[in-house]
């Protein structure tokens, strides 16, 4: 199902990237250092693909990247994108004691927002899941370091009839949804929507491990299908199976029907 389109404010702040990044490159070059995307990558801990769609407005920079790319190239969010660093600082602030003041005016406005109800969005808790093989219960541990819950729009928890107390959202581990989901993209699962609907993507307890999937039925047997070519389908029979619940959001796309 294809993405929505950046807003204008997502497309400036792949704009400003794209021209730091093409000056680090430089600066890399200038020294003798390796300076293609695939090196980056590297330094980065995504693929060239990944960053090519951050760096041309294809997918939306999101504050975990940015702070990525920052410490790469040497320089702050805000150089890039002041929306993002005006987060970041917000999950700092808010993570400072009480009677803990913060020590400038971009810390203490952030916070203020960060307190405020925001009306259009709603918040969903961010986890890190505990599994076990074999063992459908699971557990779950706050992200505190990305403010411990992300902000999906309203709309989106209206029209798809979700109940926000119950969503989770977690990160993508691995590179078999490319370029559908990348290496650390959050989406939010149901936990109580857990009947397989052929077509439809999970969040899965495979041995043990969480997985994203599609799920697809073929003669009568489901298989956890892959997005990127360079994985193959695997039969459910062949390990410890169940599901976690169905994926049903991630930033920039209601993830809603068959792919």
């Amino acid at each position: 199902m294809p993405a929505l389109p950046l807003t204008p404010a997502q497309l400036d702040d792949a704009a400003r990237l794209k021209q730091r990044f093409a000056e680090w490159q430089k600066r890399q070059k200038d020294a003798g250092h390796p300076a293609s995307q695939e090196a980056a990558g590297e330094l980065l801990g995504f693929n060239q693909s990944a960053l090519s769609q951050y760096l041309n407005g294809r997918i939306p920079l999101n504050v975990g990247a940015a702070t990525r790319f920052a410490s790469v190239m040497g320089c702050t969010v805000a150089d890039f994108s002041p929306r993002l660093q005006e987060q970041l600082s917000g999950y700092v602030s808010a993570a400072m004691p009480d009677g803990v003041a913060a020590n400038d005016g971009v810390l203490a406005r952030a916070r203020r927002v960060l307190q405020s109800e925001d009306a259009d969005t709603v918040g969903v808790r961010l986890v890190t899941l505990k599994l076990r093989a074999g063992v459908a219960r699971f557990g779950t541990e706050p992200v505190v370091e990305d403010s411990g819950s992300i902000r999906i729009p309203r709309a989106d928890i209206e029209r798809g009839k979700l109940n926000p107390d119950k969503l989770i959202a977690i990160q993508v581990r691995g590179q078999s949804m490319e370029p559908l989901m990348f290496e650390d993209d959050v989406i939010v699962i149901d936990p109580t929507d857990k009947k397989l609907v052929n077509r439809e993507l999970y969040a899965l307890n495979f041995d043990g491990d969480c997985c994203v999937k599609q799920m697809v039925k073929r003669s009568g047997e489901w298989y956890l299908h892959s997005v990127n070519p360079d994985f193959g389908p695997v039969n459910a029979r062949s390990g410890e199976f169940s599901v976690i619940g169905r994926v049903v959001y991630q930033p920039g796309r209601s993830l809603r029907g068959r792919l």
